[in-house]
């Protein structure tokens, strides 16, 4: 699941997205983003592959000033209660066999709405193949069924797919609401939300004692080898995990709007983000072994 999420008010925390009243969103939208602060590790990876890799959980770790070039730091959840909470209650990964097949599986896309995140990758590989911008509904439905035969998928997993065609547009009327997304522009892929999470899960991971900072290293580069699929620039990768968030939970972190503008802009616009020094992946590093 998402854990980092703004402060909300005591006396009605659990009403999801209920600050995020037109004024905040515009406020949010409005502001200036250019000088944000994002914590970096000055002796940390700067450049490079790995650097890429770890740039990608920043969004998600910036707020809680986690350094997102660092292997081991956990910002303010730095006590060892904390990283046994969120590990054990917010993901329940209670062992070490269990924390790798959710680092696998974020890694690969398939912890979040894997369904609406292989619905928006058929999209954009028919876009691409036919040389359209956007597609219609009907035209993508016919994508998605031809795509389901060609894998001999499972009876009602087109329909599924299919399924997937609202809330991804739901989503896209969201981030052109915050002005994330031009009106005549469509995500590219869903699973960024996947790939935002999981250097975070394996920090808290190796915190825990279960491995030690080469693990975040390697999912650092494994994240970045997947980035590639369906993710053109750092923009595409935002958005990505904008609206894959808010179609993997629609009625609770999916709502916070806000939470979203601010988790992206200061990584899009600031001059202190490490995506505005580091060129967007282009070819992966690591084999299929």
């Amino acid at each position: 699941m998402a854990l980092f999420n703004r402060r909300r008010d005591d006396a009605d925390p659990l009403v999801w997205g209920s600050r995020d009243n037109p004024e905040r969103i515009a406020a949010a939208v409005n502001r200036d983003y250019t000088t944000a602060d994002i914590p970096v590790d000055p002796q940390g990876t700067l450049y490079g592959p790995v650097a890429q890799g770890l740039s990608l959980s920043g969004p998600m770790a910036s707020p809680q000033n986690v350094k997102w070039n660092s292997l081991t730091d956990l910002g303010n959840f730095a006590a060892a209660g904390e990283v046994e909470q969120t590990l054990t209650q917010v993901w329940g990964i209670e062992d070490e066999e269990y924390w790798f097949t959710v680092l696998n599986r974020l890694v690969a896309g398939q912890y979040g709405d894997s369904i609406a995140y292989h619905a928006a990758d058929i999209r954009t590989a028919a876009k691409r193949r036919r040389d359209v911008h956007t597609l219609d509904d009907n035209t993508w439905a016919h994508e998605l069924t031809a795509e389901s035969d060609r894998l001999e998928a499972p009876d009602g997993y087109a329909d599924a797919l299919i399924e997937a065609i609202g809330p991804i547009r739901m989503a896209e009327q969201q981030l052109r609401a915050a002005r994330l997304l031009a009106a005549d522009e469509e995500v590219e892929a869903l699973s960024g939300y996947d790939l935002v999470r999981v250097c975070n899960v394996a920090r808290w991971g190796v915190a825990f004692g279960w491995g030690g900072p080469h693990v975040v290293r390697n999912v650092a580069l494994a994240a970045r080898d997947s980035v590639l699929v369906n993710h053109s620039s750092w923009r595409s990768y935002a958005l990505s995990v904008t609206a894959g968030r808010m179609v993997t939970y629609p009625d609770t972190y999916g709502r916070e709007v806000v939470d979203a503008i601010e988790w992206v802009r200061p990584y899009l616009d600031s001059r202190n983000s490490p995506w505005n020094h580091l060129p967007f992946p282009t070819e992966p590093v690591l084999g299929d072994d």
